[in-house]
């Protein structure tokens, strides 16, 4: 159910010694060889002596035995080396040792695990933060198997088939696709995009199990790309929700759908990125998706509607978009973050209405390059292109050329993070905006308003 468009939905000697065998070494005196070329006979040693000394002791010339030799301080040194180093060698091993163990528990690795090449988790707790630590690259694979078997239990297949289409000159028969779906309640109500199930007149759930049930459209939000589909059927498995406002970029993710059709394939990554404004191609036209969350983790057409977890398997995600001249898996993939498809199906599935406040304006991120060639007063910022004729900016007093730089106190380095504070708050929100009109530094307060439905 993707698009093959970019950012369409998927879904690196010392010198030679010299001297070898048989080459005589610089400074050594050779005797020289008699003529004869007989080599001459060794020297006479004197005999030894079968009463003292044992083999190789001479006779002393007296007669007497010579006294006994004192033991020199030196004889004591030479005798003590060996022991010494004995010592130094062990207290050595042992140094070695103690770093070997202390070393990896300072960084949250059991020792006994690294030998056996089996790194432990570095940490999967939550602390009080909610954040969690980073896991190291060589225990990859064992933690992401589990996470796999917690999470694929809840990622469910969406077959749908359309309407006949008619064509230039003759009928075309029913179109098929496939997308993927996550199971958001025990009694049946599953998130997926809404340009999965779009133009479906019939949909089909394929549990993980195998089972096959027949799928109902119970709503969608095209400018959220989220839909909800139920099934008759209760007991299914669901995944615990994350924050996804506390994401970190570089932290372990991984995505479960179904790419191509195969189903309960499940790809592993990393946040590469958060708060990603891309504008995708639909059939209603071009759809802006604000506050995306950016992935290396393998994601293609068919993963749409799948699920984007953590490293504690919650649900942080809903695959939806990838951006690939090719269309397959770029390394660049987005996905929805949870906490708006929770709040989009809880509108969905209580019949609600789903809310989109705005603030009614259009406007584009200051760069150094364009502050310095306009002389603006910040290189930061959102530069307003565009004001919505009595649109909540438009009462505030908010115009054109303005340069909004801070939302409630807190900076904005451009148009995509105050969109994405916009989508974050409820219709009748009031907002602190501080913005330069030319180079006056000024402050409004902005009440968001519900956005108009003709309004793109």
């Amino acid at each position: 159910m993707n698009s093959n468009q970019e950012g369409r939905p998927p879904g690196e000697p010392g010198p030679p010694v010299s001297g070898g065998q048989g080459t005589p070494v610089p400074g050594a005196q050779i005797p020289p060889m008699p003529q004869g070329g007989t080599p001459p006979p060794p020297p006479a040693r004197p005999a030894p002596s079968a009463h003292m000394g044992g083999q190789g002791a001479g006779i002393p010339p007296s007669g007497t035995l010579p006294p006994i030799p004192r033991r020199t301080e030196t004889g004591r040194k030479k005798r003590g080396g060996g022991g010494t180093f004995l010592i130094a060698l062990v207290a050595s091993i042992i140094g070695a040792l103690l770093v070997l163990t202390a070393m990896p528990w300072a960084f949250g690795v059991n020792p006994w695990d690294l030998v056996r090449g089996e790194l432990r988790n570095a940490g999967t707790e939550e602390d009080g933060e909610g954040i969690v630590k980073l896991v190291s690259p060589t225990e990859g694979a064992t933690h992401v198997a589990d996470i796999a078997v917690k999470v694929t239990p809840s990622i469910v297949n969406i077959d749908i088939r359309t309407a006949p289409q008619r064509g230039l000159f003759f009928d075309v028969g029913p179109q098929e696709g496939t997308g993927s779906g996550v199971i958001y309640k025990e009694d049946g109500y599953i998130i997926t995009n809404n340009h999965v199930i779009q133009d479906a007149r019939e949909i089909t759930v394929r549990l993980a199990s195998g089972q096959e049930l027949t799928g109902t459209k119970v709503g969608a939000d095209p400018e959220t790309d989220i839909a909800v589909v139920k099934i008759d059927k209760t007991g299914l498995p669901t995944l615990k929700l994350g924050d996804s406002d506390k994401l970190v970029v570089g932290e372990l993710c991984v995505a479960v759908g179904s790419p191509f059709g195969f189903e309960q394939s499940v790809t592993a990554g990393i946040i590469s990125a958060l708060n990603r404004n891309i504008s995708a191609d639909s059939q209603q036209g071009v759809t802006v998706l604000t506050d995306l969350i950016q992935t290396d983790a393998a994601i293609n057409p068919g993963n749409s509607g799948g699920a984007l977890c953590d490293s504690l398997a919650r649900l942080i995600g809903i695959n939806a978009v990838i951006a690939s001249a090719a269309g397959g898996s770029e390394g660049v993939g987005f996905a929805i973050p949870i906490n708006t498809a929770q709040k989009v199906a809880d509108d969905i599935i209580a019949g609600r209405p789903v809310s989109h406040p705005y603030i009614g304006i259009l406007g584009q991120t200051v760069t150094d390059t364009i502050a310095e060639q306009y002389e603006l007063p910040v290189s930061d910022g959102a530069y307003i292109t565009r004001v919505v004729p009595d649109g909540p900016a438009d009462k505030a007093g908010i115009k054109t050329g303005d340069i909004i730089v801070e939302i409630d106190g807190e900076m904005v380095k451009g148009m995509d993070e105050i969109i994405s504070e916009v989508r974050g708050r409820n219709v009748g929100d009031t907002v602190s905006l501080t913005y330069y009109d030319g180079n006056e530094k000024k402050m409004v307060d902005v009440t968001l308003e519900e956005k108009p439905t003709n309004l793109q």
